[in-house]
């Protein structure tokens, strides 16, 4: 799983589209699926273990929220992201790899979810994209990954039209004399 950022409003980051190889040799295979006019540009001061990379510093703002099913939760955010996973190793002698796949891309969104918590700020995952606007985005041009999961984070917009209630609240209530 390798994320693609889509960067809003992060400290100490331009706005722009970045990528995170999570595994060896992942940058080049990577580099070599993707528009060949990226800068993969290493960013300073991340590091060694996470090799976070500028493709392109621009607004991607508007390409979130069209690449999220027109929700505005993707650009209003700090980031967004998109999970890109191998798919080309999936095949009749290893059909569980497509489990393991979204498997993974789950646990590292049960991951984010607490990160963004301990942080200070709220995580949601993105149940409605288009991942091929994404693959064109980013020029994909190749089945060798697909995009997966989408993410983002940000500080939440309260919304005082719903009602919020504690996931415990009826332990609340039964404890109470």
């Amino acid at each position: 799983m390798h994320p693609v950022f889509f960067v809003h409003r992060v400290d100490g980051l331009d706005p722009g589209i970045y990528c995170l190889p999570r595994a060896p040799g992942a940058l080049a295979d990577l580099r070599a699926a993707m528009r060949e006019d990226w800068l993969w540009a290493s960013v300073p001061g991340c590091p060694e273990h996470l090799p976070l990379y500028l493709l392109a510093p621009l607004d991607a703002r508007d390409f979130a929220t069209t690449a999220s099913c027109h929700q505005d939760i993707a650009a209003d955010s700090a980031f967004s992201l998109g999970m890109l996973a191998r798919f080309d190793d999936i095949d009749a002698a290893h059909p569980w790899l497509y489990r393991q796949r979204f498997w993974e891309a789950g646990m590292l969104g049960q991951v984010r979810y607490l990160e963004a918590d301990a942080a200070g700020v709220q995580g949601t995952g993105i149940g409605c994209y288009f991942d091929d606007a994404v693959h064109e985005a980013l020029g994909l041009n190749t089945e060798r990954f697909q995009d997966l999961y989408h993410f983002t984070v940000g500080k939440a917009l309260v919304d005082r039209r719903l009602t919020s209630v504690s996931g415990y609240a009826f332990l609340e209530r039964d404890a109470t004399p």
